[in-house]
């Protein structure tokens, strides 16, 4: 549409862009400048989820910049599948199915939920990325708010999910023995954790 508003890195307006695992890998474009042609990596993962552009390469070839730019998201397909394959595990997605159906207004605080699949990029759209121990957050504690904050059992990163994306609680005879074990080390270093801190004080 012609109303449609440019993406720009400075001054360079972005032609092409692909996200894959961590990184948006991006070809900007401002035929004015000594190197016209623009390629780096956008990262989002901070508070506010704001454009963070690091890595930056400029070229006066646009072959050279468009071979760097095709090389950056063969990277990104690389780490993506290299981090895959330590899960040996089924990666067949959850569904509503293997589900306690979720109840929007109680806490889910402690509990291991899964996280809708389809509200992930293609790539992370795999059981590894859906089971969370829920631990804070408004839309946690059955609040107003929608933020769930907890720890992917798989990846063991800590992050925040939305509520409506919740599906529900893991049941109980459908949660894998992978994720299990994974629970019982999170829950082993929370412990920990507390209790260097009574020590501390």
């Amino acid at each position: 549409m012609e109303n449609e508003e440019k993406r720009m890195i400075s001054s360079y307006e972005v032609t092409q862009s692909i996200h894959i695992g961590r990184k948006e890998v991006v070809f900007g474009v401002d035929e004015k400048a000594e190197y016209p042609f623009l390629v780096c990596h956008c990262t989002y993962d901070n508070p506010l989820s704001a454009e963070w552009v690091t890595d930056a390469v400029g070229s006066d070839d646009y072959l050279e910049a468009m071979q760097i730019f095709t090389e950056r998201v063969q990277e990104q397909i690389g780490l993506v599948r290299a981090e895959q394959e330590q899960f040996k595990f089924d990666m067949k997605p959850f569904t509503i199915d293997d589900c306690i159906p979720d109840n929007r207004g109680g806490s889910i605080v402690g509990k291991v939920v899964v996280i809708n699949a389809e509200v992930n990029r293609y790539e992370y759209r795999h059981s590894a990325y859906q089971l969370v121990l829920a631990d804070g957050g408004n839309g946690a504690t059955g609040g107003r708010g929608q933020a769930v904050f907890g720890t992917c059992l798989a990846t063991g990163e800590h992050r925040r999910w939305e509520r409506y994306d919740v599906l529900g609680e893991i049941k109980p005879d459908h949660m894998p023995q992978w994720a299990k074990e994974a629970l019982a080390r999170i829950k082993a270093q929370e412990k920990e954790k507390k209790s260097k801190s009574r020590e501390g004080r």
